[in-house]
C-alpha cells in the first residue's frame, strides 16, 4: 500500500499544480489534464477506501491519468500547444484530403478566433492560403507566424516563396538575404535565393549565392547543379561542365546533370563524350531525361553515318515521348529518316524534372542549334573564299 500512498501524493500535487495553472492564465484547455487526472486520482482513492493492491493493469492506467497524461499537456501548453487547436489542425488536414477546402479554412479560422497568437494555427493557414493561390492572405499568415516566433526561419522561407510567386522578387530576395545574414548556413534559404536570383535572370549574383553555400555544403548536389544551370546562362560552358559533373559524382541516380553534360559535349563536337553521358541517362526513371538521352544518341549516330542505329534510337525516343518528333521534323540530321519513323499518340510522361530543368534542356538544344548553324555558315564561307582564289 506504499507504493499507492505514494502514488496519490505525487498525483495530487500534479492536480492542485493543474488547476492553479488553469486560474493563472485562465486558459479553459487545462481541463483536457484536470478531468483524466481526477479519474485516475478517483480510482487511486477507492482503492485505498476499499484496502484493494491494484494489479499491473489498474496501476498503469491510474499512472497514465493522473501522471503521464497531465504533465504531457502541460508541456505542450507551455509551448504554445494545445490539444483543442491540435484536433481542430488535424480536422482541417482532413477535410483538405477530401477536398473539402472551405470547411479546412473553417477549422484553421475557428483556432484562431480562439487562439489568436497560434503559431501553428497562422502557419497552417498561410500555407492553406498559398495553395489556394490567396498570395496577399498567405503572406498576412505568415508575417503573423514570423511575429509570433521570429526565430522559427522555416517561416521567412515560406514567406518569400509567397512573394516570389507574387511577382514580388525584389521582397521576396531581401528577406531571404535578411535570413541568411543570421544563419548563413541555412541551405534552403541560399538555394531559394540562388533559384530567384536566377529566375530574375541575375545570374552572377546567383553563383556568388551557391558558392557561399558551398562553403557550409561542400557535399550538395543541388549547389552543383544550380551552379551547373547558371554557368549555362552564362555561356560559361566550361564551369558548367565542371559543376555538372560533381553533381553527377555526388548524385549519380539523378542523370539529369548526365543529360546536360552530354549536351554540353555535343555542343563541343566531342560526339564519344557525349554518347557516354547520354548512355548513362537511359537507365534513368524519369522518362523525359531517358526520352531525350534516346533522341541526342539517335542524333549521334546519324552525324556518325549510322542510319540503322540512328533509326532505332529515334523511335525509341518517340515510343517514350511522342512530341519528339516534331524536334526532329525540324532538325536536319533526321531529314532522311523521317518516312522511317513510327509516330504516336501522345502520352503523359512520368517526370520529376522542373520548368527549370526544362528550360535547361531547351537552351542547350538551341545553343547546339547556334553553333552548328554558325559552322555550317563558316563552313560554307570557308569554300566559296577557296573558289574565288582558284578563279
Amino acid at each position: 500500500m506504499v507504493s499507492i500512498i505514494v502514488f496519490s501524493i505525487i498525483s495530487l500535487i500534479i492536480f492542485i499544480y493543474t488547476f492553479l495553472r488553469m486560474l493563472k492564465d485562465n486558459n479553459s484547455n487545462y481541463l483536457f489534464a484536470l478531468i483524466p487526472e481526477f479519474l485516475g486520482i478517483a480510482i487511486d482513492f477507492l482503492c485505498i477506501f476499499f484496502s484493494y493492491e491494484p494489479n499491473i493493469a489498474v496501476f498503469i492506467v491510474m499512472y497514465f491519468l493522473s501522471v503521464i497524461l497531465p504533465i504531457t499537456i502541460i508541456i505542450l501548453e507551455k509551448n504554445d500547444i494545445r490539444l483543442l487547436e491540435i484536433l481542430n489542425i488535424y480536422k482541417s488536414k482532413y477535410f483538405e484530403k477530401k477536398n473539402d477546402k472551405e470547411q479546412a479554412k473553417r477549422y484553421l479560422l475557428k483556432n484562431i478566433k480562439q487562439f489568436p497568437n497560434s503559431y501553428l494555427s497562422h502557419k497552417y493557414l498561410g500555407e492553406w492560403y498559398e495553395k489556394n493561390n490567396e498570395l496577399e492572405k498567405a503572406e498576412d499568415e505568415f508575417l503573423k507566424s514570423i511575429e509570433i516566433k521570429p526565430n522559427k526561419y522555416e517561416n521567412y522561407l515560406k514567406l518569400a516563396n509567397v512573394y516570389n510567386e507574387d511577382k514580388k522578387a525584389e521582397q521576396a530576395i531581401y528577406i531571404l538575404r535578411e535570413v541568411l545574414k543570421k544563419k548563413n548556413d541555412y541551405l534552403d534559404a541560399s538555394i531559394c535565393l540562388g533559384n530567384i536570383l536566377y529566375d530574375s535572370e541575375m545570374f552572377k549574383e546567383a553563383i556568388i549565392v551557391f558558392q557561399d553555400a558551398l562553403k557550409f555544403n561542400p557535399g550538395e548536389y543541388k549547389l552543383y547543379y544550380y551552379m551547373g544551370m547558371t554557368y549555362t546562362r552564362l555561356n560559361d560552358f566550361p564551369n558548367a561542365k565542371e559543376c555538372y559533373q560533381k553533381a553527377a559524382t555526388i548524385n549519380s541516380i539523378s542523370n539529369i546533370a548526365n543529360l546536360n553534360l552530354g549536351q554540353i559535349s555535343l555542343i563541343f563536337k566531342d560526339y564519344d563524350e557525349a554518347e557516354k553521358y547520354f548512355m548513362e541517362c537511359i537507365e534513368n526513371d524519369d522518362e523525359e531525361v531517358q526520352a531525350n538521352a534516346y533522341y541526342y544518341l539517335a542524333k549521334i549516330k546519324l552525324i556518325n553515318n549510322e542510319i540503322h542505329l540512328g533509326i532505332q534510337y529515334a523511335n525509341i525516343a518517340i515510343e517514350i515521348e511522342p512530341k519528339l518528333i516534331h524536334r526532329m521534323e525540324k532538325d536536319t540530321y533526321f531529314a532522311a529518316i523521317l518516312g522511317k519513323l513510327k509516330n504516336k499518340e501522345d502520352r503523359e510522361l512520368k517526370t520529376n524534372l522542373s520548368k527549370n530543368d526544362e528550360k535547361i534542356i531547351d537552351y542547350l538544344d538551341k545553343t547546339y542549334g547556334v553553333v552548328q548553324t554558325l559552322t555550317s555558315n563558316k563552313e560554307k564561307s570557308e569554300i566559296v573564299n577557296e573558289e574565288r582564289e582558284r578563279e
